[in-house]
């Protein structure tokens, strides 16, 4: 079982990634900028894939891509592999550590589309993420109150882990509320 455990969180990560990638992280040409970005002229830098205006400006950017690096755009999300992490992580920053409990449904893959969507780079600048599988009845799930998959869990690594927020339904607007609520109660302690 916990074979199968392990091998899920990685086939689950692994859907996560592949759902970001062929994604242009940027919305703007690189070489010429102030001209939009068209997402089918395309090349991968440092694994990420870089829209540009036309195809001379792809060129010049292959030739020289350190030259445009600082154009590029953020990278998309990486979380953390375990809620430890997360909680770790959280408490040496004094920010809240956030876990999506996932399986391998569309509803899951859902919220990590959500999660990774560049309206929420800013917010998540602010946080501890991780996503871990979602084991029914494990101790993590026990321990955070989390019965089903997707969840998203807000928790104060400062204080006895405690659960600031669960939730089970998620919107770019909701997150960035209930961080921003997190990051309030702790400020106030």
């Amino acid at each position: 079982m916990k074979a199968f455990s392990v091998a899920m969180a990685v086939l689950l990560g692994a859907g996560l990634a592949w759902s970001f990638q062929n994604k242009p992280v940027n919305e703007m040409c690189p070489v010429k900028t102030g001209e939009a970005a068209k997402p089918g002229i395309t090349t991968t830098f440092n694994g990420k894939t870089v829209a540009f205006c036309c195809n001379n400006c792809k060129n010049t950017f292959e030739a020289d891509p350190s030259r445009f690096a600082s154009k590029v755009g953020p990278q998309p999300r990486v979380a953390l592999n375990s809620v430890t992490d997360a909680l770790g992580q959280g408490k040496e920053g004094s920010k809240p550590a956030v876990v999506l409990f996932m399986d391998g449904g569309a509803k899951s893959k859902t919220f990590g589309e959500i999660l990774g969507d560049k309206e929420l780079n800013d917010t998540f600048a602010k946080v501890a993420y991780a996503a871990v599988l979602f084991e029914k009845g494990s101790d993590e799930a026990k321990k955070y109150s989390v019965s089903s998959a997707p969840m998203l869990v807000i928790i104060d690594p400062t204080n006895e882990n405690k659960v600031l927020k669960s939730m089970p339904t998620i919107t770019i607007k909701s997150v960035k509320t209930e961080i921003e609520n997190a990051l309030k109660k702790m400020e106030k302690k």
